[in-house]
């Protein structure tokens, strides 16, 4: 094996047992279990978006708004950057989003891509969000399989 090689497969080592060896932050948990693995911040993701598409990622947000009729959609936010979230199970499905994440750091696993939500869809978030909140009709989503409020922040301010 050459020095190149060798200098790869560490890394590749090194990067694999990172992603085994991290542990969640303790915090209320709400969906199915959280796999251990480094998240990532939600600005992150949206600076690359394609990126992270067709796989499960571990975000970090803030909860800025949650459905307050049944709890089906939340709006997190990072560094000025958006996006919905709907459990992967659907509205009505055997998780809610609780209202007191309003305002709380947390921990979103899930799938992501891009969304676009329908005029009908936006006035219907709208009246069930029980305020104003800004809902892109342009953006993108996360099919939630379950989330963490955390105590303090996980990942570095990018």
């Amino acid at each position: 094996m050459n020095l190149l090689t060798k200098s790869l497969t560490g890394a590749l080592l090194l990067s694999l047992a990172a992603c085994a060896t991290y542990d969640l932050p303790a915090g209320d948990h709400v969906g199915l279990d959280m796999q251990p693995r480094q998240p990532v911040a939600f600005a992150t993701v949206d600076a690359a978006p394609s990126d992270f598409f067709n796989r499960t990622v571990l975000v970090e947000a803030t909860a800025t708004a949650v459905c307050a009729k049944a709890g089906c959609w939340m709006q997190i936010e990072d560094e000025g950057k958006t996006a919905m979230v709907r459990w992967e199970t659907g509205c009505g499905g055997e998780y809610a989003f609780p209202q007191e994440i309003e305002g709380k750091r947390i921990l979103v696993q899930g799938s992501f891509y891009p969304k676009t939500i329908s005029p009908e869809d936006l006035e219907h978030m709208q009246e069930e969000a029980g305020r104003e909140v800004e809902i892109e009709a342009e953006g993108y989503e996360f099919n939630a399989s379950a989330v963490l409020v955390v105590e303090e922040a996980t990942v570095a301010a990018n």
